[in-house]
């Protein structure tokens, strides 16, 4: 006996679970899982408008002050007080200085071209430009400070937002896979190496055109056995879509969820 009919053979003998009985559609919904994956694309997508816009009103801001700077600013002779990296991966180079307006000091630190920075150390000399109506408001007046593009704002959101929509788009195809695929049995036949000591599972099944689909499972560190029948549910136009029963993100309305083995 050939493999294909082992598989008819197992496809007639097999029975699906109850609950899978019937030409549906079922009425499904999202599982505990899948409820939580939902509030995370949701979160993703709202991250993803509010970062676009908070990033791009940073970017805004610090061109204006750049503008006003360049404007209405007035030339100090400053003084470098520290030179030093930053402790974080990026190491950058900061340069703290002081200077005088008006009688009162005033103190800032910011990130300096490395270029400049080796030249520097505390005591020397640093020409700053800082607003008459804010000296706080100042900055070296030898290099520009580096401001956010707003192309990145664009670029973070869209990509947070994009991630979101991707799950969301998981979900909708597992509700639809439940609510209107074929099941059938399917036949465990090997395992392959995913991340942190996981594996994947491979399986085969059988189709009422008398052909078989393949599909896989996991990571997961639950196997069964190589030889193991399991119950998969399949798209009927496009059996590649396909998974093994319970799924992980849908379930079945008013029908208790079954263990996964």
């Amino acid at each position: 006996m050939d493999r294909y009919q082992e598989m008819a053979e197992l496809q007639r003998t097999w029975t699906p679970p109850p609950e899978l009985m019937g030409s549906g559609p079922r009425e499904v919904r999202l599982s505990g899982q899948g409820i939580g994956v939902a509030v995370l694309a949701g979160c993703l997508i709202l991250g993803g408008v509010g970062a676009a816009i908070s990033l791009e009103r940073v970017a805004n801001q610090q061109s204006d002050e750049q503008n006003l700077l360049s404007e209405q600013g007035k030339d100090a002779e400053a003084t470098v007080t520290r030179v030093w990296r930053t402790r974080d991966k990026e190491s950058r180079p900061m340069v703290a200085y002081q200077f005088e307006a008006e009688g009162r000091a005033y103190h800032r630190s910011v990130r300096a071209p490395l270029a400049v920075w080796k030249k520097l150390a505390a005591g020397s000399p640093l020409a700053v430009r800082f607003l008459p109506s804010d000296p706080a408001r100042s900055h070296p007046r030898e290099w520009a400070e580096s401001t956010i593009p707003l192309w990145l704002s664009l670029l973070i959101g869209s990509i947070l937002a994009a991630i979101g929509a991707g799950l969301v788009f998981v979900l909708r195809r597992q509700l639809a896979l439940l609510s209107e695929g074929r099941p059938a049995p399917a036949v465990v036949t090997r395992y392959s190496y995913a991340q942190h000591g996981q594996k994947n599972i491979h399986y085969e099944f059988p189709l009422l055109s008398g052909g078989l689909a393949k599909g896989k499972r996991g990571p997961t560190r639950r196997l069964p056995a190589i030889g193991a029948t399991l119950c998969v549910i399949y798209d009927r136009e496009n059996p590649r879509r396909n998974a093994p029963y319970p799924l992980e993100m849908a379930k079945l309305a008013n029908v208790v969820s079954r263990p996964r083995k």
